[in-house]
Order: structure tokens, then C-alpha cells, then sequence
């Protein structure tokens, strides 16, 4: 018996999709019920948001949405969205200084589900909160 391994459950492509697209509708619903009434997943309403790394349309923050337990490098993903959003947005559209987000969900439990945001963009965010 101790020489059968344990076969591992390989998830196929479409449940991997699925589970990605299932999380931005869930975090459009969150920013719904936040007041950001039109807010829509990206793929619903904007190619160019979709193609510059942006999952959410019609707020003013840049959410990039990951759905994967695996540990993801954050720096590459902003890295990527800054890049996407310089060559699809001209210099003047507000678009390319909203603060970029990543909302990155590993599992279930009360530490599993994270948002990040470089530091110099939180600050200005709180500073933002603190004026109104």
C-alpha cells in the first residue's frame, strides 16, 4: 500500500477560467454595493481595459483580480498593468492614475483573501479619505 501515490486532481483550463471570472463578478458586486453603481467586470465593458491587466470598468481604482492559491509575484503584475495602461490610455486620461489594486484569493479562511497596492499609491488613497 505504501507504494501507491496519492493521485493529485489536476484542474482543467475551463475551471481555472471559471473560477477567475467568477471572482471579478463577485468583487464587481462588492463595489456595486459600495456606492460604484456602474461598476462591471471589464470583459462586459471595456477590450482596452481587459487588454491593459484591469478586470474592473467604471471605478476609480485599477483591480487587477486573481483567483489561484499559488503564491503570485505582485510586482510583475503591476509591472504588466503600468506598461498596458502607458500604451492604450494617452498621457491626459484619468484612467492611467487611478491606484492600482490587486485583490489575490488563496482559499476560504479569514487571511486567504488580500488586496494589494504599492505604498506610495495607498498613502495617497488615505490622504484622499482623510480630505473628504
Amino acid at each position: 500500500m505504501s507504494d501507491i501515490k496519492k493521485i493529485k486532481k489536476v484542474r482543467s483550463p475551463t475551471y481555472s477560467r471559471t473560477k477567475g471570472h467568477d471572482f471579478e463578478r463577485y468583487l464587481a458586486k462588492i463595489f456595486r454595493a459600495l456606492g460604484h453603481s456602474y461598476c462591471k467586470t471589464s470583459r462586459q465593458a471595456s477590450k482596452l481595459l481587459d487588454d491593459s491587466k484591469v478586470d474592473l470598468a467604471f471605478i476609480p481604482f485599477n483591480v487587477q483580480a486573481k483567483s489561484v492559491v499559488a503564491n503570485i509575484n505582485y510586482q510583475t503584475i503591476f509591472n504588466d498593468m503600468e506598461t498596458a495602461l502607458i500604451a492604450n490610455y494617452p498621457p491626459t486620461d484619468p484612467q492611467r492614475n487611478h491606484p492600482k489594486m490587486i485583490f489575490h484569493k488563496k482559499g476560504r479562511k479569514k487571511y486567504d483573501s488580500v488586496v494589494v497596492m504599492e505604498e506610495g499609491e495607498f498613502i495617497e488613497l488615505l490622504k484622499q479619505v482623510k480630505n473628504e
